[in-house]
């Protein structure tokens, strides 16, 4: 007895007003169909109170591994699902189900039940285990089983399984606003990238051009990484601005150890710049406190105070280990472990600049024009083409 479905759960979304979370549920379907088209599965959705269901799906471990990848998504199992009439209908099925994988184990039966019945959960467990015992199951352990055997219970249709794959959790994508990122393609960005994608934001990522080839190809690593493998829902964009002219204006006009600060402050100038255009309402940037000089509080507050627009730091408070375990999450850690911190080339910034002295360096390259950018889009193209499209 085979899976013939994946049961997929959310959490936040079913806190939602109703209308909130229509249109939550909309995103999410929405995602699971560019899931399932883009691995060639078939199957049809079918969204209950609280679970969607993917349902005669042509291969259920490979849509519920797949899934697992959608921002939104609690969890996901793959499932045996049928109709059932009364309770032993369901003890009959689950003992056919679940025999042979719990024959000579210690096991537990976990149930979950929706809708009006004539039984309870309790029933179902005790039911249910009392006949796998008999078939074969070793013992029962209900803190540390060898097995568990799952079966939800959903008014007139029972699911069985044995497996829940964690999915990333948050919000679909789109259910917020989008934000404008400014991406080097390393760890901190990539992974602030990531956590304002679980929130819900179709993330727009900025990338500067500081003269190093080799960045600039991480860097498009990097944002096709987190568009093919996790920005199901939405086409994500990559910004590429040429600051090389910018950067070697201020190496040659603004005191050494202003330079990355006043470079800074011009890139978040740039970034609003650019957001504004795009009609998106604030900026993001996966500083961490006090992990560089440039990222302690008097300077962080050099480079983006005053601003028109608001800054997001999802990183601010998390240690370099914290970030780059969850780079190795999201399945970025090989490439952007490569990246070239350019800016780090220059001299190391005073940690705790002056106001006077910093706005007066600023003053001298604050007309500079910026570039146009060129907007890449990582998922509908390969990694090749795309770095050609940006490097000619």
């Amino acid at each position: 007895m085979d899976e013939n479905a994946v049961l997929i759960r959310y959490s936040e979304i079913a806190v939602k007003g109703w209308r909130t979370r229509r249109r939550m549920e909309n995103l999410l379907v929405k995602a699971i169909n560019e899931v399932l088209e883009k691995h060639n599965i078939k199957g049809y959705i079918e969204v209950t109170d609280g679970r969607i269901l993917v349902l005669d799906v042509s291969s259920p471990s490979k849509a519920a591994a797949s899934l697992t990848r959608v921002f939104g998504v609690k969890s996901v199992s793959p499932v045996y699902i049928f109709n059932f009439n009364s309770i032993d209908d369901i003890i009959d099925t689950a003992t056919i189900y679940f025999r042979d994988r719990v024959k000579g184990k210690v096991f537990r039966v976990r149930a979950r039940r929706a809708g009006r019945h004539d039984f309870t959960s309790k029933d179902v467990e005790k039911l249910v285990g009392a006949e796998l015992l008999r078939v074969g199951a070793k013992k029962v352990d209900l803190t540390a089983p060898e097995y568990t055997a799952y079966i939800e219970v959903r008014d007139k249709i029972a699911m069985l399984y044995d497996m829940i794959m964690e999915g990333p959790g948050g919000l679909p994508i789109g259910s917020e606003g989008p934000i404008l990122v400014l991406f080097s393609g390393g760890f901190d960005s990539t992974v602030a990238s990531w956590m304002l994608m679980k929130r819900g934001s179709p993330v727009h990522l900025l990338h500067y051009d500081l003269g190093n080839p080799e960045a600039v190809r991480i860097a498009i690593t990097a944002a096709k990484i987190l568009a093919d493998e996790w920005s199901y829902g939405y086409d994500l964009p990559l910004h590429i601005a040429n600051l090389k002219g910018v950067s070697m204006i201020i190496s040659g006009l603004v005191k050494p150890e202003y330079r990355i600060l006043v470079l800074r402050r011009y890139m978040m100038e740039y970034a609003i710049n650019l957001a504004e255009s795009l009609g998106i309402e604030a900026i993001a940037t996966g500083e961490s406190l006090g992990q560089v000089a440039s990222q302690t509080v008097r300077n962080l507050n050099l480079i983006s105070g005053g601003l028109r627009l608001p800054v997001y730091r999802p990183v601010i408070g998390m240690d370099k280990d914290e970030i780059v375990e969850l780079a190795r999450r999201i399945g970025v850690y090989d490439v952007v472990s490569k990246q070239i911190e350019v800016c780090g080339q220059a001299p190391t910034p005073t940690p705790h600049g002056s106001p006077r002295i910093f706005w007066e360096e600023y003053e001298k390259i604050r007309d500079i024009p910026g570039p146009e950018p060129r907007t890449l889009y990582p998922k509908s193209e390969g990694l090749d083409k795309l770095i050609r499209a940006y490097t000619g």
